[in-house]
C-alpha cells in the first residue's frame, strides 16, 4: 500500500478515480451516494493536490515539514480511496429504496480510517505501537467510565444494525411513540411522527423496549378498531352493518378480508373488534378516521345504538319522526311537486310517516340497479346523482327529492346517489304512501303523469335533451301503480 501511494503512478490513478466518482455521481439520484461521492472527491482532489506540492517543491523542503507534508498527503489520500471504495460497495449491496443506516457508514469509514492512519504513522516515523497501546491502557479505563451512556448507545446501535429489527424508512412504534424512521445514528435512532416533529430516542433504551414495525416485506397491515354498541342489536345484524360499511371505504383491502369479532360484554354495552388491512400503514389513521365516521351514520340509521358513559344521564329517544317540527316537515313536503296534489291532512299523513335518516359526506344512499322502496326528500345538504358510468346527471338540495320509481312502480333503483356533503334527509316508505290511495282515488292518475314528466326530464339530460312521448309512460306507470297498490 505505502509503495502504491509513493508511485509516480499515482497522480494519474487519482485523477481516474477522481472521474469515476463523478461520473457516478452524474448518472445516479441517490442522495446518500452523491454525498459519499462529493466527499470522497474532495479528499482525492486535496491529497493529489499535496502530493503535488511535495514533488514540486522537491529538495527545497527539508526536515519536519518535508515528512509532515508527506505524511498528511498520504493519510489524505488514503483517507479518499477509502471513502471512494465503501461508498460504491454501499452502493452496490443496499436496496434501491432502503439506505445502508449512517452508524453503518460512520463505523467502517472510521475503522478503515485508523488502521490506515496507523499504518502510515508507524512506517513512516518508525514507532512501536504496542508501547504506546499498552501505556495508555489507564486512560482507556477512565474513557471507557466517563463514556459509559455514550458507548452503550454506540454497541446498542450496532446490535440493532445487526439484528435489523427496521430499516431507515419503516414505520415503526416503540412504546408510546411511532413514526417513520429517519436516521440510525451512533448515539439514537431518529424518528418522524405524523406531526413532522423528529423524536430522538437513545440507542440503548430503543434495545430494551418493545418494538413494532409495521413496514416489513410490503406487507398489508392490520388495524384494530373498537366499538360498543347496544344489547337490544343482534350481533349478526351488527356484523352485517359493519361488514356493509367496510366495503364501501376505498383504502380497506379486500384480501386479506375485514372481519368483525364480537369482544366482550361489557356493563351498558357489547364491544366490537373491526380488523381490517391497509397497503400502508402511514394512512392508517386516515382510514381509521373514515370507518368511524360512518359507522356512526349508518348506525345511526339503523336505530343501532351507541351507548352513552353510565354516569351520563340522558333523555329517552324521540320518536323515528322526530327532528324536524311537524309543520317544518308538512312544509318540506310542499316544496314537492309530487305532493303538491295532497290535501293538508294527507301532506299531515306524510309528515308523520316520515323517517329522518343521516348520511355522512362520500356515503352512498342509492345504488344503480338495485332493489329499493323507500323515496327520500332532502331536508339539508347536498347530494349528487350520477349513472353507472360516473356521469353526474345533477345535483339535489333542500326540497327535491329521489327514489320516487322504485317506490311507486317496484323498479330498480335508475341511478346511484351519494352524499356531497353532510346531509338530513327524510325517508317515506311503501306502507305510508299506500294509505292516501284509499282516500284519494284520483291520486294515482295524478302521481303516474307527474312521474312521466319527471322521468322524460332526466332522460332528455342523459339523452342530449330528446324528448321522447309522454303518454305510454305514463299510462305503464299508472298501471304499475295500480298492480303494487291493489288500486281499481
Amino acid at each position: 500500500m505505502l509503495q502504491a501511494l509513493q508511485s509516480n503512478w499515482l497522480l494519474a490513478g487519482g485523477a481516474a478515480l477522481v472521474l469515476l466518482l463523478g461520473l457516478f455521481h452524474a448518472l445516479t439520484a441517490d442522495p446518500l451516494f452523491r454525498r459519499d461521492a462529493r466527499g470522497a472527491i474532495r479528499l482525492v482532489i486535496l491529497g493529489a493536490a499535496l502530493r503535488g506540492l511535495q514533488l514540486a517543491l522537491g529538495s527545497n523542503i527539508q526536515g519536519a515539514w518535508a515528512k509532515a507534508l508527506e505524511v498528511g498527503w498520504m493519510i489524505v489520500l488514503s483517507f479518499g480511496v477509502i471513502r471512494s471504495v465503501v461508498s460504491l460497495a454501499l452502493k452496490l449491496v443496499r436496496s434501491r429504496e432502503r439506505p445502508a443506516p449512517k452508524i453503518l457508514r460512520d463505523v467502517v469509514d472510521a475503522t478503515l480510517y485508523v488502521l490506515a492512519a496507523l499504518v502510515i504513522v508507524k512506517h513512516e516515523f518508525n514507532l512501536d505501537l504496542s508501547s504506546l497501546v499498552a501505556g495508555s491502557a489507564i486512560a482507556s479505563v477512565v474513557l471507557g467510565l466517563a463514556l459509559q451512556d455514550t458507548l452503550g448507545n454506540l454497541f446498542a446501535g450496532l446490535s440493532l444494525q445487526l439484528e435489523r429489527p427496521f430499516e431507515v424508512g419503516d414505520s415503526v412504534a416503540v412504546g408510546t411513540e411511532s413514526g417513520r424512521v429517519l436516521q440510525l445514528g451512533w448515539r439514537a435512532t431518529r424518528l418522524e411522527t405524523k406531526r413532522r416533529e423528529v423524536i430522538t430516542l437513545p440507542n440503548n433504551q430503543l434495545a430494551k423496549q418493545t418494538v413494532k414495525n409495521f413496514s416489513r416485506g410490503n406487507e398489508p397491515v392490520g388495524v384494530d378498531v373498537f366499538i360498543s354498541v347496544s344489547y337490544e342489536a343482534p350481533p349478526n345484524r351488527v356484523k352485517q352493518v359493519v361488514a356493509d360499511t367496510l366495503g364501501e371505504v376505498p383504502l380497506i383491502l379486500a384480501s386479506p378480508s375485514y372481519r368483525t369479532r364480537t369482544w366482550a360484554y361489557e356493563d351498558t354495552s357489547i364491544k366490537y373488534r373491526i380488523r381490517f388491512y391497509v397497503a400502508d400503514y402511514s394512512r392508517a389513521n386516515r382510514v381509521r378516521d373514515e370507518v368511524l365516521t360512518r359507522l356512526w351514520y349508518r348506525l345511526r340509521r339503523e336505530d343501532i345504538e351507541i351507548p352513552a358513559a353510565p354516569r351520563t344521564m340522558h333523555l329517552l329517544r324521540p320518536p323515528k319522526s322526530a327532528g324536524l317540527p311537524l309543520d317544518a316537515r308538512r312544509s318540506l313536503l310542499g316544496l314537492v311537486d309530487i305532493f303538491r296534489v295532497l290535501r293538508d291532512e294527507e301532506r299531515e299523513h306524510l309528515a308523520n310517516a316520515m323517517v329522518q335518516r343521516f348520511f355522512g359526506a362520500g356515503e352512498r344512499i342509492l345504488e344503480e340497479g338495485a332493489a329499493g322502496q323507500t323515496f327520500y326528500v332532502v331536508a339539508s345538504g347536498t347530494v349528487a346523482v350520477t349513472t353507472r358510468k360516473g356521469v353526474e346527471v345533477t345535483r339535489l338540495s333542500r326540497g327535491q327529492y329521489f327514489g320516487e320509481m322504485s317506490l311507486l312502480t317496484g323498479e330498480p333503483r335508475s341511478a346511484t346517489v351519494v352524499a356531497v356533503e353532510d346531509s338530513v334527509l327524510f325517508e317515506l316508505d311503501r306502507a305510508g304512501v299506500g294509505e292516501l290511495f284509499v282516500g284519494h282515488p284520483g291520486l294515482a292518475t295524478q302521481l303516474s303523469t307527474l312521474l312521466a314528466e319527471r322521468r322524460l326530464q332526466l332522460q332528455a339530460v342523459a339523452n342530449a335533451n330528446v324528448p321522447p312521448s309522454d303518454h305510454p309512460e305514463a299510462n305503464r306507470i299508472l298501471a304499475r301503480l295500480r298492480q303494487i297498490f291493489g288500486l281499481s
